[in-house]
């Protein structure tokens, strides 16, 4: 009878003296634009007592150990993403709070691209280089909007230089029909043949649902390139895939920030 009311008594004590973990909410990231000149300021806003916010700059899940945030970070990087959470004795640590910073390239003298759906005209001519970077809300005026077959933009940098990677900010957002490209190919201009050449190209897939996200894309060239004339063609998802509501539908395409390193 001792043997059957132990198990018993000990389920009773723990339940007895037992507490509710909570878990923290994940950090607040303010910031002024993820596309920047020379450095951008990240805030990390989260006001817990007993906790407080570890942080890292290499892609890595934060932990304890990491870097502890005091005051307002500075990036200067490439490409630098950083992730954040809120830790605290007695508390789950929160879920991950996550940025990513691009810094502007090589100097743009002029960009110019297909006509956009008059829907969504962006900022103008600017709106591929204006450092602004696209909005969640669709209404925010920050995209070009596309329902076309293929869009075409064209870059002119200030001056010639070796060319080692092309980056373009691509909004997802299936619910409203906006996908990835089925690809998008890469082109420079041979000043010896007085034509654009092939240099590379970057293809997506659509089989399976994706989250609503900014997708910064970066194309490799597949040979060494050196001009100051550069193509981009977007092929944009013509059937959309069986697995969504609007199956065999023209996809959208929006793109807002292009980068040449």
């Amino acid at each position: 009878m001792k043997k059957l009311m132990l198990p018993f008594f000990l389920l009773m004590v723990q339940y007895s003296f037992g507490q509710q973990v909570f878990q923290l909410t994940p950090p607040l990231l303010k910031y002024q634009s993820i596309f920047y000149d020379n450095k951008a300021l990240l805030e990390i806003k989260f006001d817990q007592p007993g906790a407080e916010v570890r942080y890292t700059m290499n892609g890595n899940e934060p932990t304890e150990k990491d870097l502890l945030y005091t005051k307002p970070v500075v990036i200067s990087g490439k490409r630098i993403r950083v992730k954040a959470k809120s830790i605290g004795k007695g508390f789950l640590p929160s879920g991950t709070a996550t940025v990513e910073f691009f810094k502007t390239g090589k100097a743009i003298r002029k960009i110019e691209f297909s006509t956009p759906n008059p829907k969504y005209p962006g900022n103008g001519v600017g709106t591929l280089h204006d450092n602004i970077g696209g909005q969640m809300d669709l209404s925010s005026g920050t995209w070009l909007g596309y329902d076309t077959d293929t869009v075409t933009v064209t870059i002119q940098l200030k001056e010639k230089g070796s060319i080692k990677g092309v980056l373009v900010d691509i909004l997802q957002n299936e619910s409203n029909w906006i996908f990835l490209p089925e690809q998008v190919l890469l082109y420079y201009y041979d000043d010896t043949r007085n034509a654009y050449v092939p240099a590379g190209k970057e293809v997506f897939s659509s089989e399976r649902p994706a989250p609503k996200q900014c997708s910064a894309q970066e194309l490799i060239p597949n040979q060494k390139i050196h001009t100051d004339n550069l193509k981009l063609v977007f092929c944009p998802v013509k059937k959309i895939p069986g697995w969504h509501p609007g199956k065999d539908n023209h996809a959208w395409l929006f793109i807002d920030e292009i980068k040449v390193y």
